[in-house]
C-alpha cells in the first residue's frame, strides 16, 4: 500500500539546504526534474546510490522469503518515508520504531504495521496510542514487573477498547534494556497475563549489542541468546502465556541469519534496518553476507568533500566533518576521486572534526584544492539524522531524485 508522502514531497530544496546547487529553487518530489548532475550538487554533500538501494531491497527480499521469515526493518535508520515505502514494497510487514515520536511519524505517513522496539512508559504516548492506532497496527517491549505495571495502569486510564500486544524483552549483560534473567522474565510475563489491558504476544531481544564483529566467541554468544528467545518462546506458549503462535524479534543487520534459525519455534521479525543501504565499514566486514559466496550487498551512501588545503606533503584537508558523516564507529574510508580513477591507496583519515577531515597521504600521491573526494561511512544509523534531504544518483551520476528524513 502506498504511503501518504505528499508532505514529504512537498520539502523545500533550496540554496540553503545542504548539498543542493546555490540557486535551487525545488522540492524533493520535483528534483528528478531539474536536470542535475553530481558536478551541479554542492560539496559537502551525501548521496545515495539507486542501484545500490533496488539491488540491496531484491536481495533482502529474496532472502527473508526464502528462510520463512518476516522483516520490520527499523525506520530509526532513515527515517526517510519514500525507503520505507520501498522497503514495504520489497516485501517488509511494516517498519519498527524507536520512540514514540517515531511512531507517530510512521503513522502520519500511513505506515500499516509497526513494532515499536522499545519499553513503553510515558503516559502521554501511550494515551495517543490508545486514541489514535488500532490495536493490530503496534507491538511494543516490557521487561520487568514494573515497567508492565506503569503501562498496563496508563493504559486502563486511556480506556483501550483491546489489549496492546506486547512482547517480553529479554537481555543480556552489559546490553541495553531487557530482563537479565529467567526469574524477571517469568515474572513479568506473569504480570503480563494479569492485566487485561495487556497480552503477551511473544518475546524480543536485541543482539547487536553482544559484538560487532562475526569471530567465533561473538557468534558463539549470539547464538546463545537467540537459543534463549526460542526457548521462552516455547515456555510462555506451553505454560499458556501466549495464545497463538509465538512472535519471536530480534535480529539486528550483523546477525539476522542466527535469528532466523528460530524460524520452526514461532514468527519471526527480523528488525534489520541498515541492509538498505549498507556501508563500506561496520556492515561490509560484518554482514552475514560479507563473505562469498552467496548474496551480497553494496553500499549505497557516498559523502563527497573537497579538498581545502595540502599544508604538509603528508597532510590534506577535506571539507567534511562530524556535521556531515558518521564516526561513532569509525571514520569515514576514501573510495576515489569525483572526476577520474587515480588511486587514492594510503589516505587515511587521521581526525575528523566538525567540519574538517585531516588526512595523512603518501607525499607521491597527486591530489590538490578544489578536488572532490568520494568516501563510504561506518553505520548508517549515523548517517541520516545530519541531513534534511539527501540526494539520489544514477549510475551515471545523474540526479535522479532527493529523499527527505523526518529527524
Amino acid at each position: 500500500m502506498p504511503l501518504s508522502l505528499d508532505r514529504i514531497l512537498a520539502t523545500p530544496v533550496a540554496g540553503d539546504t545542504v548539498g543542493a546547487p546555490p540557486g535551487a529553487d525545488t522540492t524533493v518530489g520535483a528534483v528528478a526534474d531539474q536536470g542535475w548532475s553530481l558536478r551541479d550538487l554542492s560539496p559537502p554533500v551525501v548521496t545515495i546510490r539507486a542501484s545500490a538501494v533496488a539491488h540491496n531491497l531484491a536481495v533482502m527480499g529474496s532472502w527473508i522469503a526464502d528462510h520463512g521469515v518476516e522483516l520490520f526493518p527499523h525506520g530509526k535508520t532513515t527515517m526517510a518515508p519514500q525507503l520505507w515505502e520501498r522497503q514495504l514494497a520489497a516485501g517488509a510487514g511494516g517498519i519498527t520504531a524507536a520512540t514514540p515520536a517515531q511512531l507517530r511519524a510512521m503513522h502520519a505517513v500511513g505506515v500499516p504495521r509497526m513494532l515499536l522496539a522499545n519499553e513503553l512508559v510515558d503516559a502521554e504516548a501511550i494515551a495517543w496510542m490508545v486514541r489514535t492506532l488500532d490495536g493490530p497496527q503496534v507491538a511494543c517491549w516490557v521487561d520487568s514487573v514494573e515497567g508492565v505495571t506503569v503501562l498496563a495502569d496508563a493504559l486502563a486510564a486511556a480506556a483501550p477498547s483491546e489489549p496492546l500486544r506486547v512482547l517480553l524483552e529479554v537481555g543480556h549483560a552489559g546490553g541495553r534494556t531487557g530482563a537479565r534473567s529467567l526469574a524477571a522474565a517469568i515474572a513479568a510475563a506473569e504480570t503480563v497475563a494479569r492485566r487485561p489491558e495487556l497480552s503477551l504476544a511473544g518475546v524480543a531481544g536485541y543482539e547487536g549489542t553482544i559484538g560487532h564483529e562475526r569471530t567465533p566467541s561473538v557468534l558463539g554468544e549470539v547464538d546463545a541468546f537467540v537459543e534463549t528467545l526460542g526457548d521462552l518462546a516455547e515456555r510462555f506458549t506451553h505454560a499458556g502465556l501466549v495464545h497463538d503462535e509465538p512472535l519471536i524479534s530480534a535480529g539486528g543487520s550483523l546477525f539476522f541469519d542466527r535469528v532466523a534459525t528460530l524460524a520452526d519455534r514461532g514468527r519471526v521479525v527480523l528488525r534489520a534496518g541498515c541492509t538498505i543501504t549498507h556501508d563500506h565499514g561496520l556492515y561490509e566486514r560484518g554482514s552475514p553476507f560479507s563473505t562469498p559466496p552467496g548474496p551480497s550487498f553494496k553500499p549505497a551512501i557516498e559523502a563527497w568533500g573537497s579538498v581545502l588545503s595540502r599544508p604538509e606533503p603528508e597532510v590534506v584537508v577535506i571539507g567534511l566533518g562530524k556535521r556531515d558523516v558518521p564516526s561513532d564507529i569509525e571514520s569515514p574510508i576514501a573510495l576515489r576521486m569525483r572526476d577520474d580513477d587515480r588511486s587514492l591507496d594510503g589516505l587515511v583519515v587521521e581526525r575528523l572534526m566538525d567540519q574538517h577531515a585531516i588526512c595523512r597521504i603518501p607525499s607521491t600521491t597527486p591530489i590538490a584544492p578544489g578536488e572532490v573526494v568520494a568516501f563510504g561511512i561506518s553505520h548508517p544509523c549515523a548517517a541520516f539524522d545530519r541531513r534534511r534531504v539527501l540526494f539520489e544518483l544514477d549510475d551515471d551520476d545523474h540526479v535522479v531524485g532527493a529523499i527527505a528524513t523526518m529527524f
